[in-house]
């Protein structure tokens, strides 16, 4: 179904199992608040992984996600200096399901303050290149 039509969620779903293999069971951990549980895909991930190891550089990762049920899942994930004695590191991890890839992409920039930050623009533009469904919202056409 490379060249096929993706309307339809068992069409998606399709998909997602001949490219990314079987569904997974995900849980997103939140920190004050209920986490997420789904059963999906991870379609994309950006972030600086050797910034995390230095306890002095903050850093930031962005993981999109394909449910099983046709629901987008972003979750953002910071990690910040801590220079008191006994921590390295703080991290902050949030994230959110959503019906339409377009309330994803408004979450993303509403995160940064209407702007997309760098680890979420390469993460969309990934998850736009890897899912042929979302393909023509990578740009903005003019």
């Amino acid at each position: 179904m490379k060249n096929g039509n993706y309307e339809t969620i068992d069409q998606r779903n399709q998909y997602m199992k001949a490219e990314f293999g079987g569904a997974k069971e995900v849980r997103l951990e939140q920190a004050g608040d209920l986490d997420l549980q789904f059963t999906g895909w991870k379609v994309s991930t950006c972030g600086d992984s050797t910034v995390v190891e230095d306890p002095e550089k903050a850093s930031v990762e962005v993981s999109l996600y394909f449910t099983t049920k046709g629901a987008y899942v972003a979750e953002i994930h910071r990690n910040f200096p801590d220079f008191r004695k006994n921590n390295k590191r703080i991290t902050k991890t949030k994230s959110a399901a959503f019906v339409s890839y377009r309330d994803m992409l408004a979450w993303l920039k509403e995160d940064g303050r209407g702007w997309l930050g760098v680890n979420s623009k390469v993460a969309w533009e990934e998850m736009c290149a890897r899912l042929p469904w979302l393909q023509s919202e990578a740009t903005v056409r003019v």
